[in-house]
């Protein structure tokens, strides 16, 4: 009987070993605990496609690593509290006391901190234990706390039960993720934190007192002149480089660094450990020049691992430790290791073998977007790095000239392969493809070559006493660097040459599509046969969503959803032939950006960003602060408000975005309508010529009527007084589906005007942090007949209509 010999692999495949097809089964199990119906499909085209080897496992053994993965999930995935504990149902400050597991600096001199072993004090609550850890999130803070400190905190304790909309991010997902059910805010200035006592953490002491060296180092003498604004971003590189620290950045910076396709350069991760691993491979080179007999006792490759792996061990510690600088770590630790083993696809291996561990490890990593994309990203390069290295030995000529422009190529082809890699991803993630790969092929060499090696070695000297003024030389002329780099991207942004465009966010059929593509790309880039089930399985789940939609933008039906956007309010309605009116955007306090993360992430859920008609009721924060970015990112067609000023220094950005988009714009008073056919009209109720359009009573209050008969009415924050006049003087206000009137506050309760709309379904839109809906306003309704409902307690909810004008469903996230 003749023994079976291993098939061929083609020149430039990376081989499958059997165990790596099933790795991936096991990882869709995981992904199963949430996302049972798309790992299922991912799961299944896997099975089309061939695996290259003899011996490549059975259907059988994906089943097996499938349900073992999905087993791993389960038992890791840490369980939410039944109940929140009772002294925490008035929404009242209390004292939390815990343990610091985590620090993370933020922007604009913010800390996110993660506590365990948490007790609440205060109130009606003594000594109550909190379920899970909390999140806090610290304003100004005075000192900076390292894990092991014992810390109380002062705030109002709320779940992490928030922005829950349809095809958005799932934010108390990602919490639970890390074991958090609750979070609070608090102001470092205002001695709402307290560090109770020291923790015993030696390495994260050292740590902070390396910060503190470094940050002596970079810091101005006094009678040197101020800096400019990319001065102060260089400065604050040279922290977000070494401990991940960005709390130095402005909003703006970052998204100056995030338009140019540099994010990644900032976050702690793989590319930041290969520069490590280059600076000690040019040791090696260098060690080898003077004494080149060293290689003869060890041979270059071992020398480098060897050399590296003590700098690499060092350079997670500065970093925190933290789970991507980890993985990183362990990433090159097996790609070290397959050199060792002499495995030709070392790449590839190193890149299965780190997964293997983190998924076995913690199961829960498969969620996190940081590894996701680093593998993804390693994948793409090492698939795609042969042919490219095929393609290159067809380039004539010799010597330097050769070598610059194969060195040139080569970086030009990591970053498009690499992009492409994880551009289905990136724009699931983020609603965005800031694309400027010509921008990473001019500052990842000086990054490299020059920020790096400055950067570290100035940390280096900073550790050592007496060697200050050379750790201060050496980081201040990174820091320099780094500088010109921000002044270069303010250039380049105002020749509008860093461009980010809002994109279609695509569904998870449609991603896994897009990576089964991407897989036959591959393997025709291989020479192998393309599988012709896998090709056609990968097509119809790419298309196939795109396909309902317009069949589902056919149907005469009308729908209306309020956001749950916290304390502020944005409703979008879908009416026929796939037209979609925003009636405001939301926006709260700080720096998170509802529009980009919320609104805009449900509205480009599988669709084009795009917005038929902007309406801004009126020009209060918590309902256009969202516009900025909406009005920056998506194409919009049409722009309505009530008159009035927004607040603060919104005005500037929002006549800014559609002076520059050309977006037409229209004030509306009553007795304005806008029609948009089908039989569907916006009829314009308020406010009068003698109104102020600044204020809450100034709030356009707009009726949607399909054929006379009233759909929906949107009240915007009209307070008592309006909406008794408008009742009293004999509007026809009728309508099937009411937007409570501010929020639900009791500032706006008037009965005669809930009766004269006699709706029969009723939404306010609220955070968690105030008394909303009030209790008379929502009884009022109730006894009406109305179903009520709000999305600090129930989500998003969304309201379908058929075409005769019958409401069909009410559908809500939680």
């Amino acid at each position: 009987m003749q023994a079976s010999v291993p098939r061929p692999t083609p020149r430039g495949m990376p081989p499958l070993l059997p165990w790596q097809p099933c790795l991936l089964a096991y990882a869709a199990g995981i992904l199963a605990v949430a996302f049972f119906l798309p790992a299922l499909c991912a799961l299944f085209l896997l099975l089309l496609f061939p695996r290259p080897m003899a011996g490549t496992p059975r259907l059988a053994a994906f089943l097996l690593a499938f349900a073992l993965g999905l087993g791993a999930g389960f038992l890791a995935m840490p369980t939410p509290p039944d109940t929140t504990p009772a002294c925490l149902a008035k929404v009242q400050p209390v004292t939390a006391t815990g343990r610091v597991i985590e620090v993370d600096p933020r922007p604009g001199n913010r800390q996110a901190v993660l506590l365990e072993a948490v007790r609440l004090t205060g109130g009606e609550c003594q000594e109550t234990p909190l379920p899970g850890r909390l999140a806090v999130t610290i304003d100004h803070p005075v000192f900076d706390p390292v894990p092991g400190d014992v810390l109380a905190v002062t705030g109002r304790m709320r779940p992490t039960s928030g922005f829950a909309n349809p095809g958005a991010t799932d934010f108390a997902f990602l919490r639970r993720l890390d074991g958090v059910f609750f979070r609070t805010f608090a102001r470092g200035d205002r001695a709402q934190v307290t560090r109770l006592s020291q923790g015993h953490n030696v390495l994260a002491t050292w740590r902070q007192a390396l910060r503190a060296r470094i940050a002596a180092a970079l810091a101005l003498p006094p009678d040197a002149p101020s800096l400019d604004e990319a001065a102060k971003a260089g400065r604050a590189m040279v922290p977000a480089l070494l401990f991940d620290d960005k709390s130095g950045f402005t909003e703006d910076d970052l998204d100056l660094v995030r338009r140019a396709s540099l994010a990644h350069t900032l976050a702690l991760s793989g590319m930041n450990v290969g520069y490590v691993v280059a600076l000690a491979t040019a040791l090696v080179l260098g060690l080898g020049r003077i004494t080149p007999g060293v290689y003869l006792r060890l041979p270059r490759p071992l020398l480098i691992v060897l050399v590296s792996a003590p700098l690499v061990v060092a350079y997670c510690w500065i970093g925190g430790a933290s789970p991507s600088l980890v993985r990183a770590g362990l990433m090159f630790a097996a790609f070290g290791l397959m050199l060792l083993l002499r495995r030709d696809k070392a790449l590839f291996d190193g890149l299965f073998l780190a997964l293997a561990v983190f998924l076995i490890v913690s199961p829960l990593a498969v969620f996190s977007a940081s590894l996701q994309l680093s593998a993804l990203a390693v994948a793409g390069i090492a698939v795609f790095w042969p042919p490219f290295v095929r393609l290159t030995r067809r380039i004539p000529g010799s010597g330097l000239p050769r070598t610059a422009l194969l060195w040139t190529l080569g970086v030009l082809w990591t970053s498009i392969t690499a992009e492409a890699a994880v551009l289905p991803l990136l724009a699931r993630l983020f609603g965005d493809w800031p694309f400027n790969p010509w921008i990473n092929l001019l500052w990842l060499p000086i990054l490299g070559g020059v920020v790096m090696p400055l950067v570290l070695g100035g940390a280096a000297l900073a550790a050592v006493p007496g060697l200050e003024p050379a750790a201060s030389l050496l980081l201040t002329a990174g820091a320099d660097c780094c500088a010109w780099l921000m002044r270069a991207l303010a250039a380049f942004d105002a020749q509008g040459l860093l461009v980010s465009h809002a994109v279609l966010r695509p569904t998870w059929p449609q991603i896994i599509g897009c990576y089964g593509l991407l897989a036959i790309l591959a393997l025709a880039a291989a020479g192998r046969a393309l599988p012709r089930a896998g090709l056609a399985a990968s097509l119809l789940l790419l298309l196939a969503p795109t396909a309902l939609h317009c069949i589902e933008d056919s149907q005469p039906d009308v729908s209306v959803t309020v956001f749950d956007v916290g304390q502020g309010q944005s409703v979008a309605v879908a009416i026929p032939g796939g037209r979609r009116l925003l009636i405001d955007a939301g926006g709260l306090f700080g720096s998170f950006d509802v529009g980009r993360a919320v609104v805009g992430a449900s509205l480009t859920d599988g669709r084009p960003p795009h917005i038929d008609l902007a309406f801004a009721s009126h020009p209060h924060s918590d309902h256009v602060k969202g516009f900025v970015s909406l009005l920056t990112r998506f194409t919009v067609d049409a722009w309505y408000d009530n008159g009035g000023t927004p607040e603060g220094d919104l005005a500037a950005p929002i006549a800014a975005a559609l002076a520059k988009r050309a977006i037409p714009q229209h004030s509306l008073a009553a007795g304005d309508a806008v029609d948009l056919g089908d039989g569907l009209a916006i009829e314009v109720l308020h406010p009068g010529p003698d109104d102020d359009r600044n204020t809450n009573n100034g709030s356009l209050i707009l009726r949607l009527t399909q054929n006379g008969h009233g759909l929906a009415l949107f009240p915007g924050d009209a307070e008592t007084r309006v909406l008794r006049k408008l009742a009293a003087q004999g509007h026809t206000l009728q309508a099937d589906i009411l937007v409570v009137p501010h929020h639900g506050s009791s500032s706006s309760f008037a009965k005669r005007f809930y009766a004269a709309v006699a709706p029969k379904v009723a939404i306010a839109s609220a955070g968690d942090s105030g008394p909303y809906p009030s209790g008379k306003v929502f009884d009022a309704l109730a006894r009406l007949g109305c179903a009520t409902y709000a999305t600090n307690r129930n989500g998003a909810v969304t309201v379908r209509v058929d075409g005769e004008g019958n409401i069909k469903r009410v559908e809500t996230q939680r």
